[in-house]
């Protein structure tokens, strides 16, 4: 890897731990579309796994007591069917419409929540069941399985720590599944774990970064930081995707 690659690297690692840390969800959102500046698709989104997996590890060990067991049970179960039709859809269908796709499910969410569309009462369990599954497909496909989660779990009224304690659960035990498929179907590579053990230090520190920062913001202020992640990576993956498209 050259100072360019390994730069780029490192900023999506930051990127991706500070994210984590301050809003409990968002770290490959953020790194992929860096990381596919310079790598891949099918090296960048492995690589984008191990970070969470590593961000996701230190996150629970925080927050293990704010865990709510119901909902997190619920999406892990309806995510496994998802996560090998995810992985084969990285290993069949371009990942320029992967990108592109993604970016207007999650537009047409931080739109809806900008409007205040909001439900009158708590999503129900079916709706859980539908986030699950789809948040295993974009799992295995890219690496990013927070929009259909976050977007149901934040109707169901819990308050930051646990919002984000069960989020990052999901992501830590739903990444594990993520991994084993994608090892399965040989995307598990050794420059994937190079690339990965070379972004960790960048990743600790992006964490304790935004980890120092969340106790300082109002709970509407975290709701604005969510969203904006959300819209602006969104952004990115919708830029890339159409500009692989045209130029294919």
């Amino acid at each position: 890897m050259d100072l360019l690659t390994i730069g780029v690297l490192c900023l999506g690692a930051f990127c991706a731990g500070f994210t984590q840390g301050l809003a409990g969800f968002g770290s490959s959102l953020v790194a992929l579309p860096l990381l596919a500046q310079v790598f891949d698709l099918k090296l960048a989104v492995p690589v984008c796994l191990f970070l969470s997996l590593s961000v996701n590890s230190v996150m629970v060990s925080r927050l293990r007591g704010h865990i709510q067991f119901g909902p997190l049970a619920l999406l892990l179960v309806s995510s496994l069917p998802g996560m090998p039709l995810g992985v084969y859809a990285l290993r069949a269908v371009s990942g320029d419409w992967l990108k592109t796709v993604l970016a207007v499910a999650i537009f047409v969410f931080v739109a809806n929540e900008c409007r205040g569309v909001r439900c009158a009462a708590p999503a129900g369990r079916g709706w859980g069941v539908a986030a699950g599954f789809v948040a295993g497909c974009t799992g295995g496909a890219l690496g990013i399985n927070g929009p259909p989660i976050v977007a149901w779990m934040s109707r169901l009224g819990l308050d930051r720590n646990a919002l984000r304690a069960t989020l990052v659960s999901y992501f830590l035990l739903a990444g594990c599944g993520v991994v084993t498929s994608q090892f399965l179907a040989g995307l598990v590579t050794g420059p994937v774990l190079i690339r990965a053990a070379v972004a960790l230090p960048a990743l600790g520190l992006g964490i304790a970064a935004g980890v120092g920062l969340c106790g300082r913001i109002s709970e509407a202020a975290f709701r604005r930081v969510a969203l904006f992640v959300l819209g602006g990576t969104a952004a990115s993956l919708l830029f890339q995707g159409v500009r692989g498209i045209v130029a294919g």
